[in-house]
């Protein structure tokens, strides 16, 4: 089934990786929320081709309204996150999808076309990239980078969140700020960052990255550092290389 759903995502990095944009659209009025005629095409490949794969299952993504449901099989998908960078040519964009049997994710794939780089992951079986494994950082949080997400999309705790990246600057070797948490995820799980924050996420911007950096060998949590118990809901996500760097990390 893994390999069907990379075969299915990969086909939607084509299109992606190629589209020509030609209506940009705002939600809820928000001038940084955009959504383009790209971001509904794919979900709409994904929710038809995924059916054929798993006919049981519910679909659950970011762009219109879908009949999910929390028991038994259901995908939950991103078409594009990071739909800013794709509109404007930055190419740091991916197509994230997990399926979830009861309530928590068992395979994950998040795919950046631009780079040609395919993350995925299968409960109990290990991460990894273009195929081979791969495994989270071994090393203390002051030699490790730290990924925040400003969280755009919801700005009450704004003045929080950069006096949070502030604390996280002062103890790591340096900060970064991608606009895709779905990547930024994988980037934890695949060494290159220590740690990522961010205080609002959505299910289908966390869902996959979450598998595949604790197959990688990271640590998850959410709210106050505790579990994720439910991945139908946004909470704050919080992705660390390994238990030195969860012991270093500033408070909230």
């Amino acid at each position: 089934m893994l390999s069907k759903i990379i075969d299915i995502v990969k086909e939607c990095g084509n299109i992606v990786k190629n589209a020509r944009i030609h209506e940009i659209k705002l939600k809820n009025e928000d001038r940084r929320n955009l959504v383009t005629e790209y971001d509904v095409r794919v979900q709409e490949t994904l929710r038809q081709k995924l059916k054929d794969v798993l006919p049981e299952a519910s679909f659950f993504g970011e762009e219109g309204s879908c009949q999910y449901k929390k028991g038994g099989y259901c995908f939950v998908c991103d078409p594009i996150d990071g739909t800013t960078n794709f509109v404007k040519g930055y190419n740091f964009s991916a197509i994230s999808v997990a399926l979830l049997q009861d309530g928590f994710p068992i395979l994950g794939v998040i795919y950046n076309p631009f780079s040609n780089e395919l993350f995925a992951a299968e409960k109990g079986k290990g991460a990894t990239l273009n195929g081979l494994p791969i495994h989270t950082t071994q090393e203390n949080l002051a030699d490790s980078l730290v990924i925040f997400g400003t969280g755009v999309f919801d700005l009450k705790d704004l003045d929080e969140v950069f006096k949070y990246a502030q604390k996280c600057f002062d103890v790591s070797i340096d900060i970064r700020r991608s606009g895709s948490s779905a990547m930024d995820l994988c980037y934890v799980a695949s060494g290159r960052a220590g740690y990522f924050c961010e205080f609002r996420l959505m299910p289908w911007d966390y869902s996959a990255g979450v598998l595949i950096v604790q197959e990688a060998g990271g640590l998850v949590k959410s709210h106050n550092f505790e579990d994720i118990s439910d991945f139908f809901s946004p909470r704050s996500i919080f992705a660390i290389g390994n238990s030195k760097i969860l012991k270093e990390i500033p408070k909230l």
